[in-house]
């Protein structure tokens, strides 16, 4: 497995992650049709072993001890890849219930970043696709843009209202222009007040040195009347 740096899964980080960068290894190295099963008619006996050997041996390798317990029985490739989904994705309908809701309910946490934010909503997305319902395209974007808050209203009514159609990547850009619009204000901001404060110092500093030699000149001058 040299040259690919992937975290062994220990059947607590996200599966689903691991499992998509697991695939695109299997699909570098050509042998994702071990897992597939999309082998042309003509394919050999020996090409298609030698695939799932591969194949096979590169999944055991990117598991834990305690994640290889549990599978480690299976004879295939193909076998381990749908034993490890059956244990680590989710697809019991109390837990699709429970995303769903929370996917309908979403709001953005300003006191994040927008990337933040949306890798938090892609996850979800992902997950709900896990439990098998696809269709959950249809409705991210405009969950996600009603998920923006009032801070970001103009984001929203500028997408709702200006445009015939909408997708995600639409909504993402339009938060992360207006974020980028929201930080430069607020750095022009701090800047104006800094050369305010900078202002009442020099002409505090000015007014003094004024009534400091006005009242020299005031001193020398009694001094010399009463010469």
């Amino acid at each position: 497995m040299s040259g690919y740096n992937l975290q062994v899964f220990d059947g607590k980080s996200d599966f689903s992650i691991w499992q998509q960068k697991m695939k695109g290894i299997l699909i570098q190295q050509k042998v994702f049709k071990a897992i597939s099963g999309k082998y042309p008619d003509n394919a050999s006996e020996e090409k298609i072993v030698e695939d799932d050997g591969i194949a096979y041996s590169s999944i055991i390798l990117n598991l834990s001890d305690t994640v290889i317990r549990k599978v480690g029985t299976q004879n295939s490739a193909r076998e381990l890849w749908e034993k490890l989904e059956e244990l680590y994705t989710e697809t019991s309908l109390p837990t699709k219930l429970f995303l769903l809701e929370y996917f309908f309910k979403y709001k953005l946490d300003l006191s994040k970043n927008i990337d933040d934010n949306i890798d938090e909503f892609t996850k979800l997305i992902q997950d709900i696709k896990l439990t098998s319902d696809k269709s959950i395209d249809e409705y991210s974007p405009i969950v996600l843009l009603n998920a923006i808050p009032d801070t970001y209203g103009d984001v929203k009514s500028a997408i709702k209202y200006g445009r015939d159609s909408v997708n995600l990547e639409i909504v993402i850009n339009g938060l992360k222009s207006k974020e980028i619009d929201l930080k430069t204000n607020k750095s022009s901001q701090s800047n104006n007040e800094v050369n305010m404060v900078r202002g009442r110092t020099k002409n505090r500093n000015s007014d003094y040195k004024f009534r400091r030699h006005s009242k020299v000149e005031v001193e020398v001058g009694e001094e010399v009347v009463q010469a």
